[in-house]
Order: structure tokens, then C-alpha cells, then sequence
């Protein structure tokens, strides 16, 4: 049950890197390194905690990078840190096993045996809800490409812990739909691009299995959250010399406090939109995939389009 606002137990030894700091006392912005064994191995996180959500439990924000990147470039690309520090969240950017998460499609191995992340997450979100770093009732998950895969997992495996996803740029697999029946109401907000030529817009059937369409994506969460209606809004055109546009389809009369919406980029490709900067018309930074996946929406800045609708929701 979700409330829309105006919105295992601890595995493995943790190695926690600054613990006199998360504990006491912090500068502004500086960020943690966290180490968990699990399965293992080590397992590490980077934690930004801004210092006006330092010192009691506040909203935390997972946010996953796309396939053979590393967290520490996830970080400095998103824009998501910038966002955490005005409204005050926490941000968490765990690294990957491989470059890879598992997510059904594909299926990293530790000493033979298959990747637990949806343990590796439930350890993390428990360790900092538990010492009240994190608000419990207030943790959200995003991420780009195989990292938004690896969103969709965490909200069919974890619906007591995640209030509310952002996968961009990628839709839903078909295993992970099947994984995930009967299904949980979760609010859900999508970005996708047209022209993806990575993770299709109509989805594709490979060896590995079938991605579902965006459309079919928006349509199982449209009927897992009951909604009825839906509207689609043109959004402002920023950069005359971006050839992509933007606009946003809401599903409204949702049930369970819930809400489903896309924001469908035209001709848009495979990248995180970042807003335009007014003096030289592109991007605030280079796409974390970069230029070779096609264009790249400068009409939106997608961490703060994300905090805007996950942060209308909570957990009890």
C-alpha cells in the first residue's frame, strides 16, 4: 500500500568506510564508500548524503548505471547528486558485479553460482534504514538502460521497501514479467526514446528472450495500479538545434495511491536527457553512453523530473 503525498536481515560483515561520520556529525556533500561481504565477495556503494539530510532519517534514492559502466561515472553524468543536494535526499549508487546486474536476461555468477543482487539490495536498504540513516517508507529506485532492468526487478522483488520506480530507457522483459505475477501496485514513471536503437522502443526477441514494447510496459503497470484515464501533454521545445521532442503521458484514476507516467521523447535515442545550458545549446554534460546512441532530449533534466514524481510517494 502506497500514500501519495501533497507523495534478510543484515547479511555479511559491513565494512563501513567514514562510520564515525555517518554516525556523528558530517561536512556537506561528502560522499561514503560501503562495503558489504556478501555472497563472498565484497560489494561495494557509493553514499551521497547531503547536509541537509544528514543527522536523521531522510529519503533515499537508488541509482543504477547501464551495462559495463562503473558507479563513479554513473554518479558524476546523472545529475542526480545536484538534485539530492537542494531537496535534501539521499542518493546510493551501487556498483555491479561485472558491469552487469542480473536481471533475468542476463545472469552474472560469483564462484559459480547466479548473482543475488535483490539480496545484495535488500542488505543495503535495511543496513541504512536500521541506523536511521534512511527513511524507510521513503526509498525509490531509478536507473539507465540494464540498470532501469535492474529497477523493475527491485520493484516486483522488494515492494515492501521500494515506494516508487524510474527506469529510463529501457521497458520491461518478458521474464521479468512472469517473475513478477501477480504484480504489486507501484508508482512507476518511464523515459524512452523512439529511435533506442539499444532497448528498443517496440521492443525486441533475442536468444536471451523477448523486451517488451513501451507501450506493453506502460499498459502492465496501467492495469497493475488500476489507473482509467490518460492525457498527453507537448512539453516546451528548448534547444532549436535538438531534433528529439518531448512530451509527457500521465494515466490518471489510479487506484492504491499510485500514478503511471512517460515521458516519450521523439526521435529520441538511447541516453539520459540532461536540460540545455542557454550558452551553447547542448546538454550539461555528455550522455553517460555518449553520442553514438542517438539524440538526446535536452528538453528535460531527468534526475530532477525523477525526484519530482517519486517523491510524491511513501511506504507505510
Amino acid at each position: 500500500m502506497f500514500c501519495a503525498l501533497p507523495r534478510l536481515p543484515f547479511a555479511g560483515f559491513l565494512f563501513l568506510f567514514g562510520l564515525a561520520f555517518l554516525l556523528g556529525p558530517r561536512g556537506a556533500d561528502a560522499d561514503d564508500l560501503l562495503t558489504y561481504r556478501w555472497q563472498g565477495v565484497d560489494r561495494t556503494a557509493i553514499l551521497h548524503i547531503p547536509a541537509g539530510a544528514a543527522g536523521h532519517p531522510a529519503p533515499l534514492v537508488i541509482v543504477m548505471y547501464g551495462s559495463d559502466d562503473k558507479a563513479a561515472n554513473f554518479q558524476k553524468n546523472s545529475g542526480f547528486d545536484a538534485v539530492a543536494d537542494r531537496e535534501n535526499f539521499i542518493t546510493l549508487y551501487p556498483e555491479a558485479i561485472d558491469g552487469a546486474w542480473n536481471i533475468k536476461s542476463r545472469k552474472p555468477a560469483i564462484n559459480g553460482e547466479p548473482v543475488d543482487d535483490i539480496g545484495f539490495f535488500r542488505t543495503m536498504i535495511d543496513d541504512l534504514v536500521g541506523r536511521k540513516i534512511a527513511d524507510g517508507s521513503r526509498v525509490y529506485a531509478t536507473g539507465f538502460s540494464f540498470g532501469a532492468l535492474m529497477t523493475y526487478t527491485l520493484a516486483c522483488a522488494l515492494p515492501d521497501r521500494i515506494s516508487a520506480i524510474a527506469p529510463v530507457a529501457s521497458a520491461i522483459n518478458e521474464a521479468q514479467v512472469e517473475d513478477c505475477k501477480p504484480g504489486h501496485p507501484m508508482p512507476v514513471m518511464m523515459i524512452n526514446g523512439t529511435s533506442d536503437d539499444v532497448q528498443r522502443y517496440d521492443g525486441y526477441i533475442r536468444s536471451f528472450g523477448r523486451l517488451l514494447s513501451v507501450p506493453e510496459t506502460t499498459e502492465y503497470w496501467r492495469r497493475i495500479d488500476g489507473c482509467t484515464g490518460e492525457t498527453s501533454t507537448p512539453l516546451p521545445h528548448l534547444n532549436p538545434h535538438d531534433l528529439t521532442r518531448a512530451s509527457l503521458v500521465q494515466w490518471t484514476g489510479c487506484q492504491a495511491d499510485t500514478g503511471v507516467q512517460l515521458y516519450r521523447i521523439e526521435n529520441g535515442g538511447h541516453c539520459w536527457p540532461r536540460l540545455a545550458r542557454p550558452d551553447t545549446g547542448s546538454g550539461m554534460d555528455d550522455p553517460p553512453d555518449g553520442p553514438r546512441f542517438g539524440g538526446c532530449s535536452n528538453d528535460i533534466e531527468t534526475a530532477a523530473e525523477v525526484w519530482s514524481f517519486i517523491s510524491r510517494y511513501h511506504g507505510e
